[in-house]
């Protein structure tokens, strides 16, 4: 994992939002687009970002693609990554 790219997934303020959705629960790319308001092209560029930067992953669900937060997966051990992306979410609207 590049940190370049983990920098990157998170210096958009469309990428925080998306994340802080996928924080409550899984979401499909038309799920996520009703609920930022944005087209389907748009959403799809900030969730290519993110996994990039490994903080989303996606799996298939029939003829959708279920996008989830990776977050976990980056998080150094001892939570501190964890604790500061929360705390950058919690003022994300």
């Amino acid at each position: 994992l590049d940190i370049v790219y983990v920098v990157k997934a998170l210096s958009a303020d469309t990428r925080l939002r998306v994340l802080k959705l996928l924080q409550e629960g899984p979401c499909s790319l038309s799920e996520l687009q009703q609920s930022l308001g944005l087209s389907r092209r748009t959403v799809s560029y900030h969730l290519q970002v993110l996994r990039r930067g490994g903080l989303v992953v996606s799996r298939r669900e029939g003829a959708s693609t279920m996008y989830s937060s990776a977050v976990p997966s980056v998080a150094d051990p001892g939570g501190k990554f964890e604790r500061f992306l929360a705390h950058a979410l919690q003022d994300v609207s």
